[in-house]
């Protein structure tokens, strides 16, 4: 990599990771500001857990590692867009008329639903038995979740949903764009997700806030991430009459 080259990458991990730390910490902090500080008296109305706040220390712990796993992430994604720009890996396109739109439509839809499958499965993954001890632990230190904490997880965690992230990439051709906001969608959806406010999205396809505020307060069920289609069909989905917590592995829960 020669000068020029190396000033290109550096601005476009730059540009990845305060695109990342902007959308991450200014709608995260919008929320955050809004209920939290501004709302705090009246937690029953809004909050899915009014009884439970995360303790100052620990959200603290929280707020850093997010932190840092932004910035990990500008890193790779600035470095994937290198790659991208300059040696052309991938299978992302530029012009729409490669492919046509109907095609461009279609495959934005399809890696979404990549995307979510890649999700769930990793998730899941990490809900066997030494993951979540050794790793995806971190993540559940929090039971009540806020915005904050939402990528507040082990960076080898982090690591592996920025691989299964990318992969799809490699096998589907998309536009540059339809990718680029897929993730950005896909992080605001988490924020909201991982928020603790009682959040009704319009969407059809999507769960409410309260589907993985769940994940957090039983532990081995409701892994998906924007849809419950996949824990729908793996039975995964928390049920009525099942016994969870942190020590029912499996994801479906035990007899009550």
């Amino acid at each position: 990599m020669d000068a020029s080259g190396m000033q290109l990458w550096a601005l476009m991990v730059t540009v990845a990771a305060l695109g990342g730390l902007v959308v991450y910490f200014g709608f995260g902090g919008w929320l955050y500001l809004r209920y939290y500080v501004r709302r705090r008296d009246r937690a029953d109305e809004w909050k899915i857990q009014p009884k439970r706040w995360v303790p100052d220390k620990l959200h603290r712990w929280g707020v850093r590692v997010a932190a840092t796993n932004m910035a990990l992430g500008g890193l790779i994604t600035g470095t994937f867009a290198y790659l991208v720009h300059t040696r052309g890996i991938s299978a992302l396109y530029l012009e729409v008329d490669d492919y046509g739109w109907a095609y461009t439509v279609l495959s934005t839809v399809l890696m979404f639903l990549a995307l979510e499958a890649a999700a769930y499965y990793t998730h899941r993954f990490l809900h066997g038995r030494w993951m979540f001890r050794h790793v995806h632990r971190w993540h559940h230190r929090v039971v009540a979740p806020t915005p904050f904490v939402t990528v507040t997880m082990h960076p080898v965690e982090f690591l592996m949903l920025q691989a299964t992230a990318f992969l799809p990439v490699f096998l589907l051709p998309v536009h540059v764009v339809s990718f680029g906001a897929l993730l950005v969608y896909v992080l605001v959806f988490n924020l909201m997700d991982h928020s603790g406010i009682r959040i009704a999205h319009w969407l059809p396809w999507h769960s409410s806030s309260s589907f993985h505020d769940d994940h957090h307060v039983y532990f081995h069920c409701n892994y998906g991430q924007i849809l419950g289609v996949f824990d729908r069909v793996h039975g995964t989905h928390r049920r009525h009459g099942r016994r969870y917590g942190e020590d029912v592995f499996g994801g479906k829960g035990a007899p009550a």
